[in-house]
């Protein structure tokens, strides 16, 4: 008698994962569900490992900075000072950035942590970052020769502009240092412009987290006619929750580790290398990220056992296609009001401000445009839906009428089923329109920055003010000026009270220098009333605006020597009419002649510099944004593609009986390509409807969206066009399987 083989636990269990691996082989949507869970783990991994990075950034940069900061101590305690400490700042392409004049008191005194030594007098230490943006503004001599470079661990970020300069003289004011590391010391340098750590958080969990979690129930419900027959039949046969959770994870278990890997292998590559970042010119430190690199590969692990559990336990919800049951008539009523109420929304955000006259009140524009926008994007679904069947009925019409069975077939399958497609357009024209409204907003333009960027505009590079002057002595401001080019004249700007003179903002130069600057020179000595109207170019326009903005309304000329510095606020370097300034020349002059302190720039940098950093930041929001908009365009194509499947068998006779695959493959396209057209083309339509009236006054937004729009298209079309070619393939793969049965 033979003796009966009994299986072991861990063999049952091997057993019932490969039965799960082979359901997975054989189903019949071409292994899309295996891909959604893939590309659902990589972007779960992603977005909780985005957190971990922000996490280890600000920790990082808090550290460098505590490290750096001096401990500074009072004049009566300076015998306890190693060195002298001087912040000050300057700009690169229009951006501002740190200067810190130091000087060591003492042999033995260590230099600033990221320094190998102090440099000579004279000459300066430049961070990598520093070195590449002002490389053609002559950065690599404007403050001495370069002896020495700042080494990562004095620095924010890797790309942080940051210069140490050695004056040549001793410095005669600034901070007595007794140490380096302060806790509560100086705040300088890039973490004064960074936003809060929260603000990232917030911004990860909306863009990034979210989606993932949203394409991972999708992911995890995307079923298919075997999956649910296999069920039943184990169901029947009275097997387990336990037997049917292992076969569930056989055929989950292999994607997920596959995009768990990818998980894996993109932080690994991501960790050892400083990646820097387009548009917001911020270079991620990797060094940062080494005591957070378990934190960054349990983000993998926990990804792929959200995934896991998801795939497990969120089953495939039952459907009803053939329901016969009548729409409600409150839904119709819906659907035909917001077929014309939607576009009358946009209508009235688009014109509705100009119509009220809101161009000199933020409040009075944000109410009309604010509600058309919001109700014009909540009734975009229903409006949308109601569209896309009257599109499929169009289509069909048009294909019987042309007898092209692609438009016939593909129109009546989605006026008989237009929720896929509609959810399609849908997502990406609201995930186009808001992202672009959101950017648009957050890169709105202040009335003074306006106001400089035009003064900017109108004086280009004719004219330099350098500031920071009155620390030097009359005759160092005199060796300053001689020093400047031959062919140009200087001013100088007093604000207050003037020795002799009335209280306010005064031009002072002589006559030659006056009239240079575009003002008419005043008879005698005494100061004469400047306004509008005494201007006599363009140029001297533009400086009176300047001036209005930074001092007193009351300005006036006096023809005389700059032989003051009390209450001498900066000098103006003119040049001759129709000709240009080289700033940096300018800056290198102002090094050479003037104490530490000084800071050269175009009138009205003081607004655009702030409105640079502003503008780089605001560009977080779309980076995002673009993530978001990929993640949701794949979501969107799975669901659409699982509804496409099943109507594709039903047109797998068509394909065995004729013979011929072309109307298969011209429905497919047609149905995908065509969704993507018509979302994409409404999608940047809604960008520009949204964001064009908060071009102009009061918002004055810097521009359209047009790079974020169009790198839109560019992922969302890529991401078409794959699924696409992948939706024609695994359709074209189950017509050939089609058999005629007895039905």
């Amino acid at each position: 008698m033979k003796k009966q083989r009994t299986s072991s636990p861990l063999g049952l269990t091997a057993a019932l994962l490969r039965i799960g691996r082979s359901a997975a082989r054989g189903a019949e949507s071409g292994r899309l569900r295996l891909v959604a869970l893939c590309v659902a783990t990589f972007a779960l991994a992603m977005s909780f490992a985005a957190c971990a990075v922000v996490a280890a950034t600000y920790e990082g940069r808090e550290k460098a900075q505590v490290a750096r900061s001096p401990q500074v101590v009072p004049e009566n305690q300076k015998d306890k000072a190693i060195a002298r400490w001087l912040e000050s700042s300057d700009t690169i392409n229009g951006a501002q950035y740190t200067v810190i004049y130091i000087e060591p008191l003492t042999d033995d005194a260590p230099p600033p942590p990221g320094l190998r030594r102090w440099p000579a007098p004279g000459h300066s230490a430049l961070s990598f970052g520093a070195e590449v943006a002002g490389l053609t503004e002559g950065i690599t001599s404007r403050f001495g020769e370069i002896d020495n470079r700042i080494q990562p661990e004095g620095l924010a970020s890797d790309a942080e502009p940051l210069i140490y300069a050695r004056p040549a003289e001793s410095l005669t004011e600034g901070f007595y240092v007794s140490a380096w590391g302060n806790e509560e010391g100086v705040v300088f340098g890039e973490p004064l412009t960074i936003q809060p750590a929260k603000s990232f958080y917030i911004l990860i969990t909306v863009t990034w987290l979210a989606p993932a979690a949203a394409l991972t129930v999708i992911a995890a419900r995307t079923g298919s006619a075997m999956r649910d027959r296999r069920r039943a039949v184990l169901h029947a046969i009275g097997t387990g929750p336990r037997h049917r959770l292992l076969i569930d994870l056989g055929e989950a278990g292999p994607p997920i580790l596959v995009g768990a890997a990818l998980a894996t292998l993109t932080i690994w590559l991501y960790q050892g290398t400083s990646w820097p970042l387009p548009k917001v010119n911020y270079v991620m430190t990797a060094s940062y990220l080494e005591p957070y690199l378990g934190i960054l590969y349990s983000c993998v692990g926990l990804a792929a056992l959200v995934v896991a559990v998801a795939a497990m336990f969120l089953q495939p919800r039952a459907t009803a296609a053939g329901s016969t049951r009548p729409r409600q008539r409150q839904q119709r009523a819906l659907l035909r009001s917001a077929t014309w109420l939607c576009p009358l929304a946009f209508a009235f955000a688009f014109i509705g401000p100009s119509l009220l006259g809101a161009k000199d009140n933020e409040l009075l524009f944000l109410l009309p445009y604010s509600m058309g926008a919001l109700t014009a994007l909540i009734l975009l679904p229903a409006a949308l839906a109601t569209l896309t069947i009257r599109f499929g009925q169009a289509l069909a019409w048009w294909g019987r009428r042309s007898r092209r069975p692609a438009p016939l077939l593909g129109g009546r399958w989605i006026a008989a089923s237009p929720a896929a497609i509609a959810r399609v357009i849908t997502s990406i024209v609201l995930l186009m329109g808001i992202s672009a409204q959101l950017y648009t907003w957050n890169n709105r333009v202040t009335e003074s920055d306006l106001a400089a960027k035009q003064v900017q505009e109108a004086l280009g590079s004719s004219v330099v003010r350098v500031e920071g002057v009155d620390r030097n002595s009359v005759k160092r401001l005199h060796t300053f000026i001689d020093a400047l080019p031959s062919d140009t004249e200087v001013v100088g700007v007093y604000i207050g009270s003037v020795p002799g003179q009335q209280v306010g903002t005064q031009v002072v130069g002589s006559r030659a220098a006056i009239e240079m600057a575009g003002f008419s020179a005043p008879a005698g000595s005494e100061a004469a009333p400047l306004a509008a109207g005494d201007a006599t170019s363009a140029r001297g326009r533009a400086l009176l605006k300047g001036l209005s903005m930074t001092g007193d309304s009351s300005i006036a000329a006096r023809a005389g020597e700059i032989d003051t510095v009390e209450n001498l606020v900066s000098l103006q370097v003119i040049a001759p009419a129709g000709s240009r300034l080289a700033e940096s020349e300018i800056k290198q002059v102002a090094n050479n002649k003037l104490l530490p302190g000084w800071r050269a720039s175009v009138p009205g940098t003081e607004w655009t510099a702030t409105l640079a950093t502003y503008q780089e930041h605001s560009w977080w929001l779309p980076l995002f944004a673009l993530g978001t908009i990929a993640i949701l365009a794949f979501a969107t194509c799975l669901a659409n593609m699982g509804e496409f499947l099943r109507f594709a068998r039903s047109l797998a006779p068509i394909t065995v009986i004729t013979g011929s695959r072309r109307p298969f493959v011209s429905t497919t396209l047609l149905v995908f390509l065509g969704a993507f057209g018509i979302a994409l083309t409404l999608g940047a339509a809604a960008a520009v409807l949204l964001t064009v009236p908060m071009l102009g006054a009061p918002v004055h937004a810097n521009g359209l969206p047009t790079t974020l729009v169009i790198t839109s298209i560019l992922i969302v079309g890529a991401i078409a066009l794959v699924m696409t070619l992948w939706a024609t393939r695994v359709a074209l793969r189950e017509s050939g399987r089609w058999r005629p049965t007895a039905e």
